[in-house]
């Protein structure tokens, strides 16, 4: 049996190994629309702290884990399927043809609707290679605007602030993590945020919120 998973995250790296355990003849095979290695999102802030490398943020870390597996890795971006044949278009024009599909794609950064906002300069922190923009722009005294401050928004903000940047904080809420903390606890992650010497500023109401770092 043929088993197709469409996205390298974290999903569909865990459903690839756990087929593979319930059935040891079957083809596998991941597509991941990146040239990297299968990794974690959210291992990114901690790579722009420095704290690991780009290899630290890999799902496996021994180099031949997935071909020990039998697991085939391929890069390419799904653009069409077709159910009624079982099988699915790449960006290349190369079709791939399963017996079972898992559509692990995953979301995407929410960009607000506003003039500018893919200039350049600006970018959400969402890929390795958004990491790797950041990290060249993000000097010491660089100033730098960030986005929201939910709760992956504060990690971004912490492992900037670390990069030594002059760091100002949009969020339209009116505390810190507003979906997750209550005033008290929210307004003491923004005083915190102050006392560091950071600039925390409500946006417009109008204005949607999203953890996109911008010089």
């Amino acid at each position: 049996m043929k088993h197709l998973i469409l996205g390298a995250g974290p999903a569909g790296v865990i459903a690839a190994e756990t087929i593979r355990k319930h059935a040891p003849a079957d083809q596998i095979t991941i597509v991941g629309d990146e040239p990297e290695a299968p990794y974690s999102r959210m291992a990114i802030p901690y790579l722009l702290m420095g704290h690991i490398g780009e290899a630290g943020t890999h799902l496996r870390h021994a180099g031949d884990h997935y071909q020990r597996l039998g697991i085939t890795l391929q890069r390419g971006r799904a653009v069409k399927l077709d159910t009624a044949a079982r099988r699915v278009q790449l960006d290349d024009s190369r079709w791939l043809d399963y017996d079972r599909l898992l559509v692990a794609t995953g979301s995407s950064p929410a960009t607000p609707p506003i003039p500018g906002i893919a200039g350049p300069g600006v970018h959400a922190c969402w890929t390795l290679a958004d990491a790797r923009a950041i990290q060249s722009l993000a000097q010491p005294g660089a100033r730098v605007l960030q986005m929201g401050a939910g709760f992956i928004g504060c990690i971004i903000m912490e492992a900037l602030a670390a990069r030594g940047v002059q760091l100002t904080v949009v969020e339209m809420g009116d505390r810190m993590v507003p979906r997750m903390m209550g005033p008290v606890a929210g307004g003491m992650i923004k005083n915190w945020c102050i006392a560091k010497g950071w600039r925390c500023t409500p946006a417009p109401a109008s204005t949607p919120s999203s953890a996109t770092p911008r010089r």
